[in-house]
């Protein structure tokens, strides 16, 4: 695999703090290492390399884009049911009810646009990513650079992508030039100064190298949508998320070298001891420590329907 070096999207220039080794724990599609640095400007993290171009598709092996995924079936069927009730605004990205035109920028295996159509046949549907997707569900694909042809857009939604991009700022800005009046960009993102990150280091499930290119804080992701002309409205994530979250990053910690037992035993403990905080911890305070940031912008000055949300 190639590799080019990494910064961050904030191109600050002076050089970042090194905080430990990564490695592809996720996945397992990487056999190489990086080391996870910090800005010293935005406080974001990312690794000192990533996969060029030619070689990305290589890190993406076994990914979730590669299905919508299939049936639960049994208790996993109720406990999914009883889970997705609590974080309906959530999976439903907020769309808001007079939302006509919607993207879904970075669609993947077209989860999220399959079960809006389902709940929403008046919508016009269109999804981007790294390829078409033939046959899956009744929205129009683009290619990345294509999107203009379904502009204006009511409402663009970005779930756990901008992390993956190379160019977060030329992106947010094409996306706000396809905004229609009163239009919306929806984004979850990982969060740099989560609870996990802090516990759990580099057995976080949102480092995920080599795939995150950069996990942003509050303050350096709204400097870059300010930057974008963008105003954002930070939302509080599901408890549920930082849960699942959490359990990822317990089962990383427990598939591991012999030699360093003894460390991720202390981080496991830490992790759960530091979700049990999370959990009973008002909105606002979840919100800065939560694994997600999850925001609604606009444009700046943009009147329009949306703003009576």
């Amino acid at each position: 695999m190639d590799w080019s070096p990494n910064r961050c999207s904030c191109d600050f220039g002076a050089p970042a703090d090194p905080l430990f080794e990564v490695a592809d724990i996720n996945f397992r599609a990487v056999p190489a290492t990086g080391i996870m640095v910090r800005c010293p400007l935005c406080g974001s993290l990312f690794p000192d390399r990533f996969p060029m171009p030619d070689s990305v598709e290589a890190a993406y092996d076994g990914y979730y884009i590669a299905s919508a995924g299939g049936r639960r079936r049994g208790p996993r069927r109720w406990i999914g049911r009883l889970m997705d009730r609590s974080r309906r605004d959530y999976l439903t990205r907020d769309l808001p009810p007079y939302a006509r035109r919607v993207l879904d920028f970075g669609c993947g295996s077209g989860a999220f646009l399959i079960a809006i159509e389902a709940a929403r046949p008046d919508l016009a549907l269109f999804g981007t990513d790294l390829g078409p997707r033939p046959g899956v569900g009744a929205f129009r694909w683009l290619a990345p650079e294509a999107i203009a042809e379904g502009a204006p857009y009511d409402w663009i939604t970005l779930g756990h992508v901008l992390e993956h991009h190379a160019d977060p700022r030329a992106l947010l800005n094409q996306l706000a030039g396809s905004l229609g009046p009163g239009g919306g960009l929806w984004i979850a993102t990982p969060n740099a100064e989560s609870f996990l990150i802090e516990t759990a280091g580099p057995w976080a499930r949102d480092i995920d190298f080599p795939r995150h290119r950069e996990i942003f804080t509050r303050a350096g992701l709204t400097r870059l949508l300010e930057a974008c002309g963008l105003e954002p409205s930070f939302r509080s994530p599901p408890r549920v998320n930082a849960i699942l979250n959490t359990l990822t990053t317990l089962k990383n910690l427990r598939i591991g070298e012999a030699a360093n037992r003894g460390t991720r035993a202390r981080r496991a403990v830490a992790s759960l001891f530091a979700l049990a905080l999370h959990m009973l911890s008002p909105a606002a305070a979840r919100a800065g420590k939560s694994p997600e940031l999850v925001l609604i912008c606009r444009k700046r000055g943009d009147g329009g329907p949306l703003d009576a949300r």
